[in-house]
């Protein structure tokens, strides 16, 4: 006579078969992906660089995997409201993010009090482009060089200062970077978005800048301003003549904006991994790398372990900065 089975373990295989049934489906599902539209959150306003990049990324996408990918702005808080959406959306593959460097590195040292981390509350799917900024000067300013921009600024500490879009903007935090490495004095003066900064350094309001490429080398080239640096750790083959700050005396020196996809945290690995190599390819098409161009940025595919160090490290870099300068959104 057989002994019988203890109730919780006669529980354990009866579900047995219920619960293959859900992995089966899970699988099935993840397999047949995408089945419906999918959507793409942006949580900023249309019409910035942020929206303009997911929109060429959707196009592509749907027309890759034969599903709409849907781009919804939802802007809001800094890009935190749009963020969180999709940190709280189902992970079943139909709710993306398309951000960047302020929603996932810098905010969670801004904003206090978040109610999610964006490292870690979401699954990093690929880095899509990235952009550096162009250090201009008006030209009536004498310096030609980071060198000598640092040196009229040790001369004449608190005399010169630096534009930006706004407190906590690249640009800002660029500046701020700079300032400390440099060990200089300088104020900074924010601006209610970039068009205003570069306008400021064009009238001689401010001493200098970091600004987006997109707009600001037709300036340059039209001589109202002078680049004398750029802000990744190589050259940009949007601006080859134009040397870095990390060759210009600063080998620490790197400030980009970048731009990322994110999905929930619990989306199906598999579904991720689609992404990944949907994203790649994409971002390896002449006409991708050329309409990317044209907004300052250009393709930095990253995936998988080596995207997260690079977010963690962004995010750490900025965090510093920011406690650092005592940066505030105010």
């Amino acid at each position: 006579m057989t002994a019988s089975l203890h109730p919780r373990r006669r529980s354990i295989l009866a579900a047995l078969p219920a619960l293959a049934a859900l992995a089966g489906g899970a699988i099935a599902q993840s397999a047949a992906w995408p089945g419906r539209p999918v959507r793409i959150i942006v949580p900023f306003a249309a019409g910035g660089t942020v929206d303009i990049v997911s929109r060429l990324l959707a196009e592509r996408l749907g027309a890759s995997l034969g599903q709409p990918f849907i781009v919804e702005n939802k802007p809001g808080a800094g890009g935190n409201l749009g963020t969180e959406l999709v940190v709280r959306a189902p992970g079943d593959g139909y709710t993306l993010l398309i951000s960047g460097s302020p929603s996932i590195a810098v905010n969670p040292h801004l904003y206090k009090g978040l109610a999610y981390d964006p490292i870690t509350d979401l699954a990093h799917v690929a880095l899509i482009a990235t952009a550096p900024n162009l250090l201009v000067v008006h030209p009536a300013l004498p310096v030609r060089s980071v060198a000598e921009l640092v040196a009229l600024a040790r001369a004449k500490p608190d005399t010169l200062s630096f534009s930006s879009a706004g407190n906590g903007t690249s640009g800002h935090l660029a500046g701020e970077l700079f300032k400390r490495q440099a060990q200089i004095e300088v104020q900074h003066a924010p601006f209610k978005g970039q068009a205003d900064a570069i306008t400021g350094v064009i009238r001689g309001d401010v001493a200098f800048a970091f600004v987006t490429l997109a707009g600001t080398l037709q300036q340059v080239q039209a001589g109202r301003l002078r680049a004398i640096a750029i802000s990744s750790k190589t050259r940009s083959a949007l601006a080859p003549e134009v040397p870095t700050v990390a060759q210009s005396g600063f080998p620490n020196f790197e400030a980009l904006a970048w731009y990322s996809m994110e999905a929930p945290r619990t989306t199906p690995p598999e579904v991720v991994s689609h992404l990944v190599r949907e994203v790649d390819k994409a971002m390896k098409e002449p006409a991708m790398r050329e309409k990317l161009n044209a907004l300052g940025a250009e393709p930095s595919f990253l995936a998988g372990p080596a995207l997260l160090d690079f977010i963690r490290q962004d995010s750490a870099r900025w965090g510093q900065v920011i406690r650092d300068a005592n940066v505030t959104t105010n």
